[in-house]
């Protein structure tokens, strides 16, 4: 198992994850970022709109990322 840190990015501010997520394999971190991605469009699209969540390891290295769509890119 491997920790791994979602930290949601926005354009005025940030929120680090300072507890992670154990994973034993990267796509399920994979999975979790889009999955708050997603929450973070519904839920709080005017704070992280346009943002990403930024999945790191344990030594701080960004893995990669996921957008969070504004609502203007939402298809309806």
């Amino acid at each position: 198992m491997k920790k791994y840190f979602f930290d949601r990015v926005g354009q005025r501010f940030s929120h680090y994850d300072f507890s992670g997520r154990d994973f034993a394999e990267p796509q399920k971190a994979y999975q979790l970022a889009q999955l708050l991605a997603l929450d973070l469009e519904v839920a709080e699209a005017e704070e992280f709109g346009g943002g990403t969540i930024a999945v790191c390891n344990v030594a701080g290295a960004k893995l990669f990322t996921v957008p969070i769509r504004q609502p203007d890119q939402i298809a309806a």
